[in-house]
């Protein structure tokens, strides 16, 4: 719940208008759990059990950081 706080934070989502949060909410006793599905297929899962909200958003924001600067690694092989 406190991760689903943070990412539904409207700096958070004035970062990045094409990011959708989509949340489903289970009280069937299951273990918590994150799928993050990226632009370009990639999937994150997070077990939620298992970490704390701040090693989830720092896993988050790691895979998204080493994936914008291979995009710019991308850009600038086409452009150089």
């Amino acid at each position: 719940r406190k991760f689903l706080q943070c990412i539904y934070h409207k700096k958070i989502q004035a970062t990045n208008r094409n990011c959708e949060v989509t949340a489903d909410v289970r009280h069937d006793g299951s273990e918590p759990l994150v799928d993050v599905m990226f632009a370009d297929g990639e999937r994150l899962i997070m077990k939620g059990a298992n970490l704390t909200t701040i090693e989830m958003l720092t896993a988050l924001g790691t895979r998204c950081n080493a994936k914008e600067l291979k995009e710019e690694h991308k850009s600038k092989k086409k452009n150089p």
